[in-house]
């Protein structure tokens, strides 16, 4: 999963966001109070399993690795754009330690915190005062709202921070996301020079 100059190289695009489904209604996702700004907080996925929503801490790089080594090679070139098919370690190593100053990053993990099942960051720019983010979930909870967590995080994140815009980059295919996208409020473009790539947006 991904992405530090997002849509810029192989790494980066692995964070955007694709194929994910909002819950049924906002009600499934039955949030609990966080416990700390460390632990995140607690929800339910749609089929009731137990989940937390958390900042990226640096001793997830492994986690990362199993999570980005679970992806069908067709949810990687949906996000990457092409073929790849290991995260290095190296690149795991920089996701984990993402600046604060510039970033803001989150997993999604089971209630133990053993495995990661989804993972997001936004990246700010204080000049366009936009931000852009990416997003990757594990195949095996797609459609359960753990992308809908994580894009209301980082929707609610990009406000804070003074954001006007938040945007990503996602293929014309990955209807999925588009669809989540168009759920959250974002519009769509069509990318000049570009065929096949939507820029979505939301001003926030």
């Amino acid at each position: 999963m991904d992405s530090f100059d997002a849509n810029r190289s192989s790494v980066a695009l692995l964070t955007a966001g694709r194929g994910i489904r909002p819950p049924a209604r906002a009600t499934t996702q039955k949030p609990v109070a966080p416990d700390s700004p460390e632990k995140g907080r607690r929800f339910r996925s749609r089929d009731g399993k137990p989940l937390r929503l958390r900042p990226i801490h640096p001793e997830d790089q492994a986690r990362l690795i199993r999570a980005f080594s679970r992806m069908t090679p067709e949810q990687v070139r949906l996000r990457v754009f092409h073929v790849l098919t290991e995260l290095p370690e190296a690149a795991a190593r920089h996701l984990c330690k993402s600046d604060p100053e510039h970033v803001a990053a989150f997993v999604v993990t089971d209630e133990g915190g053993e495995e990661i099942r989804g993972e997001a960051r936004v990246h700010f720019d204080e000049v366009t005062q936009g931000a852009e983010f990416a997003i990757a979930i594990d195949p095996q909870f797609t459609g359960k709202g753990v992308g809908w967590a994580l894009m209301t995080e980082l929707i609610d994140n990009a406000r804070a921070r003074g954001m006007r815009e938040i945007w990503g980059h996602v293929l014309a295919e990955n209807g999925n996301m588009l669809d989540l996208a168009h759920r959250l409020g974002f519009e769509r473009e069509s990318l000049s020079g570009e065929p096949g790539v939507m820029r979505v947006y939301r001003r926030i």
